[in-house]
């Protein structure tokens, strides 16, 4: 991947182009329930973004100009894309409680708070703690990356295609500031590494754990990758991950499918041969 340019991006950020989308015409066109459940989670991921925020200044990347002028309008986007996701789903017929939002950052509240202040400490204790921040944030905005685009390629919905097309092109250039972040704090620091390594395999869950629940977190990463074309995308993922130092060989998605689809299991012990995994969790 090649060098992130944040005077580019500085220059180049702003509110999401919404200009020639037909918001209107979203009813003419088909969406799924399956459809309207993934958008709405990402939805909710993409507003909750100022929390990640919040932890992410608990540690010394607070300290770094870089970092800290990226994260300004990171969150800045991410916001606008949550924006964007909830006025094409309320032209659809969806509708949602005015404070979905607050009631959603509420909810997950007081485990965000334990997490933050444990972060405080060990951000205080290990130096190299940004680097799995870093890290970390790489592999989410992967995985949300190819997620819009898995989403892209299942649906029949046009305009729905033409708004994740704009969206996309946020996210790309939120991994590859990540990804290059991470990169630059792993290269030649084994400390980094294996903390990075350790804390990846230990806590890493898919972007949305613990904000939205469990079965909701499950329901998006069987439904986008749990077919065949999906378990093919998480392969491209992981072994863009495993590129970076000290990473090679890192199973991260797939062992967070495999534990989704053990939880779907469990709640559905019989289920009709031939229903995709994805399919019936509700």
């Amino acid at each position: 991947m090649r060098g992130f340019d944040l005077n580019k991006y500085l220059r180049a950020s702003r509110k999401l182009d919404l200009d020639g989308i037909d918001f209107d015409a979203v009813p003419r066109y088909p969406l799924s329930r399956e459809e309207v459940r993934c958008l709405t989670y990402m939805m909710d991921i993409e507003t909750h973004t100022v929390i990640y925020l919040r932890d992410l200044l608990t540690t010394q990347a607070a300290y770094d100009p870089d970092v800290t002028a990226f994260l300004s309008l990171w969150v800045y986007e991410e916001f606008w894309h949550g924006e964007a996701l909830g006025r094409f789903l309320r032209s659809a017929g969806e509708r949602f409680s005015p404070d979905r939002t607050g009631q959603i950052r509420r909810s997950a509240g007081l485990k965000d708070l334990f997490g933050t202040m444990g972060k405080m400490v060990t951000a205080r204790v290990l130096p190299d703690f940004v680097a799995v921040h870093m890290t970390w944030g790489a592999m989410n905005e992967l995985a949300t990356l190819h997620g819009y685009h898995r989403v892209m390629a299942k649906t029949r919905h046009p305009i729905l295609v033409e708004l994740l097309t704009r969206i996309v092109k946020d996210e790309r250039r939120h991994y590859a500031f990540y990804y290059n972040q991470a990169r630059s704090r792993l290269d030649g620091n084994a400390k980094a590494q294996k903390l990075v390594r350790w804390a990846l395999d230990r806590m890493w869950a898919p972007v949305g754990t613990g904000v939205r629940p469990q079965h909701e977190t499950d329901f998006v990463v069987l439904q986008l990758f749990g077919d065949d074309a999906g378990r093919a995308v998480v392969r491209e993922m992981e072994l863009e991950m495993s590129k970076l130092p000290g990473l090679d060989g890192m199973r991260l998605m797939r062992r967070a499918m495999a534990r989704a689809e053990r939880r779907y299991r469990a709640a559905t012990p019989i289920r009709a041969t031939g229903v995709p995994v994805a399919a019936a969790i509700v």
